[in-house]
Protein backbone atom coordinates (compact mmCIF):
# COMPACT_ATOMS: atom_id res chain seq x y z
CA UNK A 1 0.00 0.00 0.00
CA UNK A 2 1.45 3.43 -0.93
CA UNK A 3 2.84 5.49 1.95
CA UNK A 4 0.64 8.47 0.99
CA UNK A 5 -2.53 6.37 1.34
CA UNK A 6 -1.51 5.17 4.82
CA UNK A 7 -0.74 8.74 5.93
CA UNK A 8 -4.02 9.97 4.45
CA UNK A 9 -5.96 7.21 6.21
CA UNK A 10 -4.36 8.06 9.58
CA UNK A 11 -5.11 11.76 9.10
CA UNK A 12 -8.74 11.02 8.22
CA UNK A 13 -9.05 8.78 11.26
CA UNK A 14 -7.69 11.54 13.52
CA UNK A 15 -10.17 14.04 12.05
CA UNK A 16 -13.05 11.58 12.56
CA UNK A 17 -12.03 10.95 16.19
CA UNK A 18 -11.74 14.66 16.81
CA UNK A 19 -15.21 15.23 15.38
CA UNK A 20 -16.66 12.48 17.59
CA UNK A 21 -15.20 14.07 20.75
CA UNK A 22 -16.18 17.64 19.82
CA UNK A 23 -19.67 16.87 18.50
CA UNK A 24 -21.45 16.42 21.88
CA UNK A 25 -20.14 19.74 23.17
CA UNK A 26 -20.98 21.45 19.88
CA UNK A 27 -24.54 20.10 20.03
CA UNK A 28 -24.96 21.33 23.62
CA UNK A 29 -23.72 24.80 22.67
CA UNK A 30 -26.08 24.92 19.67
CA UNK A 31 -29.06 23.78 21.73
CA UNK A 32 -28.27 26.23 24.54
CA UNK A 33 -27.91 29.21 22.17
CA UNK A 34 -29.98 28.58 19.05
CA UNK A 35 -33.09 27.18 20.73
CA UNK A 36 -33.53 30.07 23.23
CA UNK A 37 -32.94 32.56 20.40
CA UNK A 38 -35.64 30.95 18.25
CA UNK A 39 -37.99 30.80 21.23
CA UNK A 40 -37.38 34.50 21.98
CA UNK A 41 -38.20 35.45 18.38
CA UNK A 42 -41.40 33.37 18.44
CA UNK A 43 -42.45 34.79 21.83
CA UNK A 44 -41.81 38.38 20.70
CA UNK A 45 -44.54 38.09 18.04
CA UNK A 46 -46.97 36.23 20.31
CA UNK A 47 -49.12 36.61 23.38
CA UNK A 48 -47.88 33.97 25.81
CA UNK A 49 -50.57 32.39 27.98
CA UNK A 50 -49.44 30.81 31.23
CA UNK A 51 -49.05 28.24 32.71
CA UNK A 52 -48.67 26.14 29.53
CA UNK A 53 -47.05 28.81 27.32
CA UNK A 54 -49.84 28.76 24.76
CA UNK A 55 -49.10 31.19 21.92
CA UNK A 56 -51.41 33.58 20.06
CA UNK A 57 -49.84 35.50 17.18
CA UNK A 58 -50.12 39.28 17.73
CA UNK A 59 -47.69 40.65 15.14
CA UNK A 60 -45.85 43.80 16.21
CA UNK A 61 -48.11 44.50 19.17
CA UNK A 62 -45.46 43.59 21.78
CA UNK A 63 -42.89 45.87 20.15
CA UNK A 64 -45.32 48.79 19.87
CA UNK A 65 -46.51 48.52 23.48
CA UNK A 66 -42.93 48.21 24.75
CA UNK A 67 -41.71 51.27 22.84
CA UNK A 68 -44.77 53.40 23.67
CA UNK A 69 -44.66 52.63 27.41
CA UNK A 70 -44.28 55.82 29.43
CA UNK A 71 -41.15 54.52 31.16
CA UNK A 72 -39.37 53.34 27.99
CA UNK A 73 -37.58 56.64 27.04
CA UNK A 74 -36.20 57.00 30.58
CA UNK A 75 -35.01 53.38 30.62
CA UNK A 76 -33.28 53.77 27.24
CA UNK A 77 -31.63 56.99 28.46
CA UNK A 78 -30.47 55.21 31.63
CA UNK A 79 -29.04 52.36 29.53
CA UNK A 80 -27.12 54.75 27.27
CA UNK A 81 -25.79 56.78 30.23
CA UNK A 82 -24.85 53.60 32.09
CA UNK A 83 -23.08 52.06 29.09
CA UNK A 84 -21.09 55.03 27.83
CA UNK A 85 -20.23 56.75 31.12
CA UNK A 86 -18.96 53.46 32.55
CA UNK A 87 -17.13 52.78 29.26
CA UNK A 88 -15.33 56.13 29.41
CA UNK A 89 -14.37 55.75 33.08
CA UNK A 90 -13.25 52.13 32.67
CA UNK A 91 -11.00 53.07 29.77
CA UNK A 92 -9.61 56.08 31.61
CA UNK A 93 -8.70 54.02 34.67
CA UNK A 94 -7.62 50.96 32.69
CA UNK A 95 -5.40 52.96 30.34
CA UNK A 96 -3.82 54.91 33.21
CA UNK A 97 -3.13 51.74 35.18
CA UNK A 98 -1.71 50.03 32.06
CA UNK A 99 0.68 52.92 31.42
CA UNK A 100 1.86 52.76 35.03
CA UNK A 101 2.35 49.01 34.75
CA UNK A 102 4.41 49.44 31.60
CA UNK A 103 6.83 51.94 33.15
CA UNK A 104 8.45 49.38 35.46
CA UNK A 105 8.31 51.51 38.63
CA UNK A 106 9.19 50.11 42.04
CA UNK A 107 6.31 48.31 43.71
CA UNK A 108 4.79 47.26 40.37
CA UNK A 109 4.03 43.77 41.68
CA UNK A 110 2.08 45.11 44.66
CA UNK A 111 0.26 47.57 42.40
CA UNK A 112 -0.67 44.75 40.02
CA UNK A 113 -2.11 42.63 42.85
CA UNK A 114 -4.12 45.57 44.25
CA UNK A 115 -5.56 46.50 40.86
CA UNK A 116 -6.54 42.89 40.09
CA UNK A 117 -8.54 42.48 43.32
CA UNK A 118 -11.75 44.13 41.95
CA UNK A 119 -11.73 41.80 38.95
CA UNK A 120 -11.57 38.58 40.99
CA UNK A 121 -14.23 39.60 43.52
CA UNK A 122 -17.62 38.00 42.64
CA UNK A 123 -20.14 40.56 41.42
CA UNK A 124 -22.64 39.84 44.23
CA UNK A 125 -19.92 40.30 46.85
CA UNK A 126 -18.81 43.54 45.17
CA UNK A 127 -22.41 44.78 45.02
CA UNK A 128 -22.93 44.22 48.74
CA UNK A 129 -19.55 45.77 49.53
CA UNK A 130 -20.50 48.94 47.68
CA UNK A 131 -23.95 48.97 49.27
CA UNK A 132 -22.19 49.12 52.63
CA UNK A 133 -19.88 51.90 51.39
CA UNK A 134 -22.91 53.92 50.21
CA UNK A 135 -25.04 53.18 53.30
CA UNK A 136 -26.77 56.33 54.51
CA UNK A 137 -26.25 55.75 58.23
CA UNK A 138 -23.18 53.51 58.61
CA UNK A 139 -21.40 53.70 55.26
CA UNK A 140 -17.75 54.70 55.16
CA UNK A 141 -18.38 57.31 52.44
CA UNK A 142 -20.93 59.24 54.48
CA UNK A 143 -18.73 58.79 57.58
CA UNK A 144 -15.93 60.67 55.78
CA UNK A 145 -18.37 63.32 54.51
CA UNK A 146 -19.87 63.85 57.98
CA UNK A 147 -16.41 64.32 59.44
CA UNK A 148 -16.06 67.30 57.09
CA UNK A 149 -19.65 68.60 57.18
CA UNK A 150 -22.50 66.71 58.95
CA UNK A 151 -25.11 68.26 56.64
CA UNK A 152 -23.54 66.97 53.41
CA UNK A 153 -24.30 63.24 53.87
CA UNK A 154 -26.30 61.79 50.94
CA UNK A 155 -28.51 58.75 50.52
CA UNK A 156 -26.48 57.67 47.49
CA UNK A 157 -28.58 54.70 46.38
CA UNK A 158 -31.91 56.16 47.51
CA UNK A 159 -31.78 59.46 45.61
CA UNK A 160 -32.81 59.65 41.97
CA UNK A 161 -30.00 62.03 41.04
CA UNK A 162 -27.20 59.85 42.45
CA UNK A 163 -28.42 56.22 42.31
CA UNK A 164 -27.36 55.37 38.74
CA UNK A 165 -23.98 57.12 38.88
CA UNK A 166 -23.24 55.49 42.25
CA UNK A 167 -23.68 52.04 40.72
CA UNK A 168 -21.62 53.16 37.69
CA UNK A 169 -18.66 53.81 40.01
CA UNK A 170 -18.97 50.32 41.48
CA UNK A 171 -19.18 48.85 37.96
CA UNK A 172 -16.10 50.80 36.87
CA UNK A 173 -14.17 49.61 39.93
CA UNK A 174 -15.04 45.99 39.08
CA UNK A 175 -14.21 46.14 35.37
CA UNK A 176 -11.22 48.40 34.76
CA UNK A 177 -8.61 45.66 35.59
CA UNK A 178 -9.71 43.67 32.52
CA UNK A 179 -9.01 46.65 30.26
CA UNK A 180 -5.72 47.23 32.06
CA UNK A 181 -4.58 43.64 31.48
CA UNK A 182 -5.53 43.63 27.80
CA UNK A 183 -3.79 46.92 27.10
CA UNK A 184 -0.68 45.91 29.06
CA UNK A 185 -0.51 42.68 27.04
CA UNK A 186 -0.87 44.65 23.79
CA UNK A 187 1.83 47.15 24.78
CA UNK A 188 4.23 44.39 25.74
CA UNK A 189 3.86 43.04 22.21
CA UNK A 190 5.27 46.24 20.70
CA UNK A 191 8.91 45.69 19.65
CA UNK A 192 11.25 47.59 21.97
CA UNK A 193 13.38 48.49 18.95
CA UNK A 194 10.64 50.85 17.72
CA UNK A 195 10.49 52.89 20.92
CA UNK A 196 14.25 52.84 21.36
CA UNK A 197 14.81 54.06 17.79
CA UNK A 198 12.25 56.84 18.32
CA UNK A 199 13.97 57.89 21.56
CA UNK A 200 17.35 57.96 19.78
CA UNK A 201 15.81 60.20 17.09
CA UNK A 202 14.76 62.64 19.82
CA UNK A 203 11.09 61.72 20.33
CA UNK A 204 9.71 62.46 23.79
CA UNK A 205 7.25 60.35 25.81
CA UNK A 206 3.98 61.81 24.42
CA UNK A 207 5.29 61.57 20.84
CA UNK A 208 6.25 57.91 21.31
CA UNK A 209 2.83 57.21 22.84
CA UNK A 210 0.75 58.90 20.11
CA UNK A 211 2.86 57.83 17.11
CA UNK A 212 4.01 54.33 18.12
CA UNK A 213 2.16 52.92 21.14
CA UNK A 214 -1.38 54.05 20.30
CA UNK A 215 -1.34 53.01 16.61
CA UNK A 216 0.14 49.63 17.61
CA UNK A 217 -2.66 48.81 20.06
CA UNK A 218 -5.64 50.39 18.27
CA UNK A 219 -6.91 46.97 17.15
CA UNK A 220 -7.17 45.70 20.73
CA UNK A 221 -8.77 49.02 21.72
CA UNK A 222 -11.44 48.47 19.06
CA UNK A 223 -12.14 44.96 20.34
CA UNK A 224 -12.34 46.23 23.94
CA UNK A 225 -14.76 48.98 22.93
CA UNK A 226 -17.13 46.47 21.34
CA UNK A 227 -16.89 44.06 24.30
CA UNK A 228 -17.44 46.83 26.86
CA UNK A 229 -20.47 48.23 25.03
CA UNK A 230 -22.01 44.74 24.89
CA UNK A 231 -21.19 44.25 28.59
CA UNK A 232 -22.82 47.55 29.46
CA UNK A 233 -26.04 46.73 27.60
CA UNK A 234 -26.24 43.29 29.22
CA UNK A 235 -25.37 44.17 32.82
CA UNK A 236 -27.99 43.01 35.28
CA UNK A 237 -26.66 41.55 38.54
CA UNK A 238 -24.93 44.65 39.95
CA UNK A 239 -27.87 46.98 39.32
CA UNK A 240 -30.38 44.41 40.55
CA UNK A 241 -28.51 43.86 43.81
CA UNK A 242 -27.64 47.48 44.58
CA UNK A 243 -30.78 49.40 43.58
CA UNK A 244 -33.23 47.03 41.87
CA UNK A 245 -33.70 49.82 39.30
CA UNK A 246 -34.85 52.32 41.91
CA UNK A 247 -35.69 54.68 43.34
CA UNK A 248 -38.60 54.62 40.91
CA UNK A 249 -36.98 53.82 37.55
CA UNK A 250 -34.05 56.22 37.97
CA UNK A 251 -31.48 53.42 37.68
CA UNK A 252 -33.46 50.91 35.62
CA UNK A 253 -31.80 49.73 32.40
CA UNK A 254 -33.09 47.52 29.60
CA UNK A 255 -31.77 44.39 31.30
CA UNK A 256 -33.77 45.13 34.46
CA UNK A 257 -36.78 46.17 32.36
CA UNK A 258 -36.76 42.79 30.60
CA UNK A 259 -36.54 40.98 33.95
CA UNK A 260 -39.37 43.01 35.50
CA UNK A 261 -41.59 42.60 32.44
CA UNK A 262 -41.05 38.82 32.33
CA UNK A 263 -40.85 37.75 35.97
CA UNK A 264 -42.82 40.45 37.79
CA UNK A 265 -45.55 41.19 35.24
CA UNK A 266 -45.31 37.72 33.62
CA UNK A 267 -45.52 39.25 30.15
CA UNK A 268 -43.07 36.97 28.37
CA UNK A 269 -44.08 38.16 24.90
CA UNK A 270 -43.27 41.80 25.58
CA UNK A 271 -40.08 40.86 27.47
CA UNK A 272 -38.97 38.82 24.45
CA UNK A 273 -39.68 41.76 22.15
CA UNK A 274 -37.50 44.05 24.29
CA UNK A 275 -34.82 41.36 24.40
CA UNK A 276 -34.88 41.04 20.61
CA UNK A 277 -34.48 44.81 20.22
CA UNK A 278 -31.56 44.73 22.66
CA UNK A 279 -29.98 41.85 20.71
CA UNK A 280 -30.25 43.83 17.46
CA UNK A 281 -28.64 46.86 19.15
CA UNK A 282 -25.75 44.69 20.36
CA UNK A 283 -25.31 43.10 16.92
CA UNK A 284 -25.04 46.58 15.38
CA UNK A 285 -21.82 47.03 17.36
CA UNK A 286 -20.29 44.17 15.36
CA UNK A 287 -21.73 45.55 12.10
CA UNK A 288 -20.01 48.91 12.65
CA UNK A 289 -16.78 47.38 13.95
CA UNK A 290 -16.25 44.81 11.16
CA UNK A 291 -15.42 47.34 8.36
CA UNK A 292 -12.78 49.02 10.53
CA UNK A 293 -11.22 45.65 11.33
CA UNK A 294 -11.09 44.66 7.66
CA UNK A 295 -9.59 48.03 6.74
CA UNK A 296 -6.88 47.57 9.37
CA UNK A 297 -6.08 44.06 8.12
CA UNK A 298 -5.73 45.35 4.54
CA UNK A 299 -3.34 48.08 5.70
CA UNK A 300 -1.22 45.56 7.61
CA UNK A 301 -1.17 43.24 4.59
CA UNK A 302 -0.10 46.10 2.36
Amino acid sequence: MPQESIAGGKKKKRINMGTIFVLPCALIVIVMTVYPLIQMIVFSFSKVKLPFFELDYVGLENFIKAVTASSFPTIVKNTVVWTFVSLALRFLLGFTAALLMDTGFKGKTVFRIITLVPWVVPSIVAANLWRWIYNMDNGILNYIIRSINPDMAINWLGTQQTALLSVVLAYVWMGFPFIMLMIVAAMQGIPKSLTEAAAVDGANGPQIFFHITLPSIKRIIGILLVLEIINGFNTFDLLFTMTGGGPGISSETLGLFIYRTAFTNFNFGRASAIGLMLLIAVMLCFVFYAPFQRRGEKKRAA
